[in-house]
């Protein structure tokens, strides 16, 4: 850890990063619609305002993955934030590696917030790079790195199952009734989806262990699939 800036960042550290570079980026967009233009271009207010909406909503969402990352249930979520599916938007956080999307590094990130922040408020130096756990707890860093190595390999894994099951569900769309050769559940194509399925099953199930802050959401998933599995071994492709 350096005097300016931690050097290893948390899961937690980054979806809370994630989410203070979301509001600094409502908050912009909400001081820029503050002043009274003169004869603005028709529209242009509300095409603003909606832009604005759009942003509050991906700040929505920034907010309850980093509520996940602090522990928050996925039913206190869900209660708080409405009943929006959020175990998707907690899984596809997780497969980007768990990293703030501001194109940043961690602690460049939290330095250019701190700069943002206390052109509003002198109250503190750093009111954002203080609060995050690597400063506050900087012999955590060991911990963290293993935590996220541990992962790596089911995380691959999970890859390689998904571009399975893309290019399987591809072959099933390609399927016409001419292509039902009696075979049903053993139709080539089927077994491939079938394998497919429960080849990412497998992989939601080991992640639950190897990640298991979310094994709420990676188990979830790995029951939808196996469902998926076992209704086209059962049904066949043409069902």
């Amino acid at each position: 850890m350096t005097d300016s800036h931690p050097d290893v960042l948390s899961p937690r550290d980054e979806a809370r990063l994630e989410l203070s570079s979301r509001a600094r980026t409502v908050a912009e967009g909400a001081a820029a619609l503050v002043p009274v233009a003169i004869d603005p271009e028709p529209g242009s207010l509300i095409t603003a305002a909606a832009d604005l909406l759009a942003r509050a909503e991906e700040l929505l969402t920034a907010a309850a993955i980093a509520e996940r990352e602090r522990g928050l249930s996925p039913e206190r979520i869900k209660e708080l934030a409405g009943h929006r599916y959020w175990a998707r938007v907690v899984l596809d956080w997780a497969e980007d590696g768990r990293r703030n999307r501001s194109g940043m590094p961690g602690p460049a990130l939290a330095e250019s917030l701190d700069k943002w922040v206390t052109r509003e408020t002198a109250d503190a130096a750093r009111p954002v790079t203080d609060g995050l756990d690597a400063t506050r707890f900087p012999g955590s860093a060991p911990y963290e790195a293993y935590q996220r190595d541990r992962a790596k390999g089911p995380y691959a894994a999970l890859a390689e199952a998904v571009k399975e099951r893309g290019e399987a569900w591809e072959a099933l769309n390609e399927l016409t009734e001419e292509d039902d050769d009696g075979n049903g559940e053993d139709h080539p194509v089927n077994l491939r989806v079938v394998a497919s399925c429960r080849r990412l099953a497998s992989a939601y199930r080991e992640l639950s262990s190897a990640d298991p802050a979310f094994a709420y959401e990676y188990l979830d998933e790995a029951v939808s699939f196996e469902r998926t599995a076992d209704r086209f071994a059962k049904e066949g492709p043409f069902a």
